[in-house]
């Protein structure tokens, strides 16, 4: 990997690419001692170079990094894009040992083929790093000049036409370090939108590709302008709920494939369980496809990204099932990725999300999910409050009076007592001793009338807003407070459009929640959920569990902070990195609670240890092997 100071060096010019292509190919001949005699793109990239530049940033890199290579140009390359890219552009550098993976797998493939006449695309080619994986493959097979590869083999497309630009002078760049210094080369290199773009127009008798290879944009909806909404909604797996750029380009690289090819990704690996994918399962599924998925876990590939990937492979041969392994990145380093599990498609569903596993896990994850009722159909599972400015609604006071918190923010502010809720933060919490501790108070500007407060009292009354001067008069000084940081609540949402009043929160999610509850974080490493009977007690950044019965939530709680729980958690939630697993609705809704006779709850409540609590509920769920 690059090292950083010569990145933030880089990043400096980020916004003026010429300059940046200069610096980075100028110090790239400077290392290599690479002399340009005849090629017109790399002299025009160079011509009128700051040589006093050129030379600080080699010696940057000299003193840094101690090698530069075309790997380590390519790094840069993908780094160094316009700051109004960065969140709508999705790109990331894709370490070198994958690239070569994909790039193998879908050349040995076709090893049987005329490779002379393979045809490898990348449909999101950002600066051409697959590409020249590809290109170097199949130059180590043939006999091809570079030139005949980048006219014949090799196709690519991207919307950013600085990119294409740059894959020209990456591919460019390694033709000539190998002595191949002509004045010009053919590229099938395009800018597009793969949402809308025709191959067919733009390739003479185009039948498909035999390989589609790369790392499909990851941009989330909410990033998403409306002319790319638009766009995605023509492709059969996008056309309906709110899914992420990604998606779309499993059914565009599909469509462009031949029937005998071969598509292959390394992507997030949540599309087998994410409300917004449930389209592509389906098409993966209604298609019979042949998908192939190494999935990483909880081990992050991405250099400084919080993002869980597989390598996804998919041919048009028709499956009834899909093959799955977990592997980590030494595994895909020394190609020792164990064999692979096939999971049938009839036991996959589409709308609950794909869990993928051996059998053995299988078998039980289903004895867990019928044992009885579930979590989802048996209990309300709420979300927490979202005021879109907690730094400014929710404090901790430092004193108080009869009528008063104190509140130190900037400086000492009193806040009314009458307008104040508890609140806590289920992702601190893990023991009931602790909710005292961890309480703090929400400025709670909402009422069940017009007239009165009520806050609550009158049990599941639905909450109002204030209206502005009824709040002002009656309680002036957190409406003093709030309209000192009135700036920072305008600009919620990002300056989107509000539906709301400037000081109430920016969603009304959780504001009518009320009741005895099961407080849970939405993730953890093991299993925390904390009884709390404190029925008025709000909560952020976390989830409750709500019954009307205390007995009965301790039982619940005792169920979920059981091995057999956590086992069901870790087999099918989303992995994050430090062994935390998410513990979202979605992912806790479908495990159920078993049948218990009055003297098994018994047991379950007084009994001290965890080891026989956690035996009984094995053998009760009849289940195997959960370690």
């Amino acid at each position: 990997m690059i090292h950083k100071e010569i990145i933030t060096y880089l990043k400096n010019y980020s916004d003026d690419l010429v300059l940046a292509n200069k610096l980075i190919v100028g110090a790239f001949l400077e290392f290599s001692k690479i002399s340009i005699l005849h090629n017109k793109l790399i002299q025009s990239c160079i011509e009128g170079n700051d040589t006093q530049k050129v030379s600080e940033f080699t010696n940057l890199v000299k003193l840094k990094n101690g090698k530069y290579d075309l790997e380590d140009l390519t790094e840069l390359f993908e780094i160094t894009i316009p700051s109004k890219d960065v969140v709508t552009n999705g790109a990331v550098y894709t370490p070198n040992y994958i690239k070569s993976y994909i790039v193998d797998n879908v050349v040995n493939l076709n090893g049987k083929k005329d490779i002379q006449n393979l045809s490898v695309a990348d449909i999101a080619c950002g600066t051409g790093a697959f590409l020249h994986s590809a290109v170097g493959r199949i130059k180590a097979k043939t006999t091809k000049t570079y030139a005949k590869i980048f006219k014949e083999n090799i196709f690519g497309l991207d919307i950013s036409d600085y990119t294409i630009e740059r894959a020209k002078i990456l591919l460019t760049l390694l033709a000539v370090s190998n002595g191949e210094d002509i004045p010009e080369f053919e590229f099938n290199l395009y800018v597009g939108n793969a949402l809308d773009f025709d191959w067919k127009s733009n390739i003479p008798d185009f039948i498909g590709f035999d390989a589609v290879v790369g790392n499909p944009p990851y941009v989330r909806a909410k990033h998403l302008s409306k002319d790319s909404k638009k766009l995605m909604s023509k492709w059969e797996v996008t056309k309906s709920g709110n899914p992420d750029l990604y998606i779309p380009f499993f059914e565009i690289g599909l469509v462009n494939l031949k029937e005998t090819g071969l598509l292959s990704f390394i992507t997030v690996n949540t599309f087998k369980r994410s409300v917004n994918a449930r389209n592509l399962r389906e098409y993966f599924k209604q298609n019979k496809l042949a998908v192939s998925i190494i999935d990483f876990g909880n081990q992050q590939i991405f250099e400084n990204k919080s993002t869980y990937t597989c390598i996804v492979s998919i041919s048009k041969n028709k499956s009834d099932s899909v093959k799955y392994v977990k592997a980590n990145s030494d595994a895909i380093k020394t190609n020792t990725v164990k064999p692979f599990s096939d999971v049938s498609y009839k036991l996959l569903n589409t709308n609950k999300g794909w869990i993928l596993n051996k059998s053995q896990i299988l078998e039980n994850i289903n004895k867990l999910e019928n044992a009885g009722i579930t979590l989802g159909n048996k209990y309300s599972i709420k979300n927490g409050l979202a005021t879109l400015s907690n730094d400014i609604f929710i404090f901790k006071p430092v004193d108080e009076d009869d009528k008063y918190y104190y509140h130190q923010n900037g400086k000492l502010h009193k806040i009314e007592k009458s307008i104040c809720r508890d609140i806590i933060k289920p992702n601190r919490l893990k023991t009931e001793n602790e909710i005292p501790l961890l309480t703090e108070k929400i400025i709670f500007p909402y009422h069940t009338n017009n007239n009165q407060l009520d806050l609550f009292k009158s049990g599941h009354n639905k909450m109002i807003v204030f209206e502005e001067s009824y709040f002002q008069n009656k309680y002036p000084n957190a409406y003093a407070y709030l309209k000192l940081n009135q700036e920072q609540l305008f600009n919620r949402d990002k300056g989107n459009p509000k539906k709301y009043k400037w000081f109430e929160f920016g969603r009304s999610q959780a504001i009518n929640d009320y009741g005895k509850k099961l407080l849970f974080p939405y993730m953890a490493s093991q299993p925390y959920f904390v009884y709390t009977n404190q029925e008025d007690l709000l909560l952020y950044a976390g989830y409750a569990l709500f019954c009307d019965s205390e007995r009965e939530l301790k039982i619940v709680k005792r169920i979920l902070e059981s091995n057999v729980f956590w086992y069901y958690i870790k087999h099918t939630s989303k992995p994050y990195s430090g062994n935390f697993y998410a513990l979202a609705k979605n992912y806790v809704k479908d495990f159920s609670i078993c049948k218990l006779t009055t003297d098994e709850e018994e047991f379950l409540l007084s009994t001290d240890s965890s080891v026989e609590r956690n035996g009984f509920l094995q053998n009760k769920y009849g289940v195997l092997s959960i370690t």
